[in-house]
């Protein structure tokens, strides 16, 4: 427990000293910084909870941050991507005929992104867990599926990762 609280406490002042004047900002600015901001909190929280998860040294645990912006710089085109495909399904929706003669093209580029992020949470996941014991393993799993559910739906809607399936 006393690691847990260091291991945040750590990275707590990384992300406070990383903050700065949020003042005089547009709209789509200020969505933008709201975006990241939410987006360090996630990392953070991914963090912590990793680490005790696999009950990681603290060395071991400030290697993680690295670990996991490497994996978010991959993902991030993807889900880049399918957010253009949504918008461009939404416009199809509503009877924008240019977007209509996108929509075979737009659901196959989702769902290959959907695709995509899973190969990448498995490369992630065997990158984390590997040399853990089963136990370790199935913890870091149970985290991982836990944690993917809070962030796709604990924000009021707003982390939904884009879905085509019932």
């Amino acid at each position: 427990m006393m690691k847990r609280a260091l291991i945040a406490a750590c990275v707590v002042s990384t992300l406070a000293l990383a903050g700065g004047d949020k003042g005089g900002k547009r709209d789509g600015e200020d969505r933008q910084e709201r975006r990241e901001e939410m987006g360090r909190k996630a990392r953070m929280l991914a963090v912590v909870g990793i680490a005790d998860a696999l009950e990681l040294s603290e060395a071991d645990a400030l290697k993680l941050p690295e670990k996991l912006r490497v994996i978010e710089e991959k993902r991030k085109p993807i889900r880049d991507g399918m957010g253009e495909s949504m918008r461009s399904l939404k416009a199809a929706a509503d009877g924008d005929a240019a977007a209509l003669a996108r929509v075979d093209a737009e659901v196959a580029r989702l769902l290959d992104g959907r695709s995509q992020l899973a190969a990448i949470d498995k490369e992630m996941f065997a990158q984390l867990s590997a040399g853990q014991t089963p136990e370790k393993k199935a913890r870091l799993a149970l985290f991982l599926a836990k944690f993917g559910e809070q962030m796709r739906h604990g924000g009021k809607g707003r982390h939904k990762q884009p879905r085509l399936t019932p």
